[in-house]
């Protein structure tokens, strides 16, 4: 969080206690003996000092009073200067708190110079820490598992109001500590990348390690919509390109997936550069399984103005009604399209059945094909024709005379069925 540089050892900390619990652990095995001596228990100084590492000075003093020499000035003293302690809080100015941090750490340093903790070398060892003494946090490296964990513990008592922008020098120095960025592992180069404020490069690695573009999709979307990527400092080039390419990626790789690809339309809508063309490039290869299927695309295209993805989804499943012998619904298929041409053909269709037939298939179609009768030439013929067959079936002579007059002058009448229509 940019607004809170000067406090981002708090959050550190709470990271590092989620991940690093043997402090817990121990604590439990040590409460859990019925020893009158609970010192003497193997995890009782780790734990202790595990506590005071991690800032948790409520747990360790608990943990000191449960000594049998508590009641002894030197234990006095060293619970005195764990309950003392500042730790960072948003209730404080920076410049406040490192005011009595300094006065509280050389208050640590005197107590230390002056012997009191020298005939506990536990006791010494956590006085040596709280002190800030660089020599005892390098020999608690040892302790740690991860240098993250380690940079913590030592940015508590030597920087404790660190700034974002100097994380990066902290782990690198933590990193060369621990073997060097040979031994850096995955997950290794994702927090270097993010302490650093390396953003591509953390996105990299979480493209190269994941199965999937999910997370780092996600991740960089959130980041955007809250704001946590200030392009005025320079934090990413092309913050906006990047988080479109890899929601883009992701997308396309539901689109791709027999029950998800109606999630992939979401994402593109979110893309304002490429979003567009690229879902309607995609679109135009769903797999049309089933009318229900094709109706989602069309209703899909329609709401985001992608005409040519409803013409050529009409027109396949036209062309699939049309393979199946089902003029009818190639028809109804092909006016939603207002594909000309395609209305033409399926049109000369009807009538060559008609005139072997002597009947029209479809009528309840021709009947009721309101202003659609205009997508062609042939259609038009073809509405009118059935309408001048209806006439004469229903007994209206005078009418459909006027109509086959009205036919015969307009010409519309393809050459082959002017025998049928004299």
């Amino acid at each position: 969080d940019p607004k809170s540089e000067g406090y981002l050892l708090p959050q550190l900390l709470h990271w590092i206690s989620l991940h690093f619990k043997d402090c817990e652990d121990g604590a439990r095995s040590v409460l859990s003996q019925s020893s009158d001596s609970p010192e003497d228990h193997v995890l009782y100084w780790d734990t202790l000092l595990d506590f005071v590492l991690q800032g948790r000075m409520d747990q360790a003093r608990n943990l000191l009073k449960l000594h049998t020499d508590f009641n002894t000035d030197m234990f006095a003293s060293m619970d005195q200067l764990l309950r003392k302690m500042p730790l960072p809080s948003n209730t404080v100015s920076c410049g406040d708190f490192l005011i009595k941090w300094k006065n509280w750490q050389m208050e640590v340093v005197s107590r230390v110079q002056a012997g009191e903790f020298a005939v506990y070398p536990q006791l010494n060892n956590i006085a040596e820490i709280l002190a800030g003494s660089e020599e005892a946090l390098d020999g608690m490296a040892n302790k740690c598992k991860t240098w993250y964990q380690w940079m913590v513990y030592r940015l508590l008592y030597t920087n404790p109001c660190v700034a974002t922008y100097d994380l990066g020098v902290y782990a690198q120095q933590a990193i060369d500590r621990f073997g060097g960025l040979d031994t850096l592992t995955s997950l290794d180069s994702v927090l270097l990348g993010l302490t650093e404020l390396d953003l591509p490069q953390v996105v990299k690695e979480l493209c190269m390690t994941l199965d999937g573009l999910w997370f780092p999709a996600h991740l960089l979307d959130i980041l955007c919509h809250a704001n946590s990527l200030n392009p005025n400092k320079n934090v990413i080039p092309n913050i906006a390109g990047l988080r479109e390419y890899l929601l883009l990626e992701y997308a396309t790789s539901l689109m791709s997936h027999n029950s998800l690809w109606q999630a992939g339309v979401i994402y593109f809508d979110q893309c304002p550069v490429q979003g567009r063309q690229r879902l309607e490039a995609l679109l135009e290869r769903v797999a049309l399984t089933s009318n229900y299927k094709a109706n989602k695309v069309i209703h899909i295209a329609k709401e985001r103005g992608l005409h040519s993805v409803v013409a050529s989804t009409c027109k396949v499943m036209g062309m699939k009604a049309l393979a199946g012998n089902d003029t009818g619904s190639a028809m109804t298929w092909a006016l939603r399209s207002g594909d000309a041409k395609f209305t033409t053909f399926l049109a000369d269709r009807l009538l060559a059945e008609y005139t072997q037939s002597g009947r029209f298939s479809s009528t309840d179609l021709l009947d009721n094909l309101g202003a659609s009768i205009i997508v062609s030439e042939r259609l038009t013929f073809l509405g009118k024709y059935r309408e001048f067959s209806r006439m004469r079936e229903e007994g209206d002579n005078t009418g459909a005379a006027d109509l086959l007059h009205s036919l015969l002058w307009s010409r519309l009448a393809p050459k082959y069925f002017w025998i049928t229509l004299l």
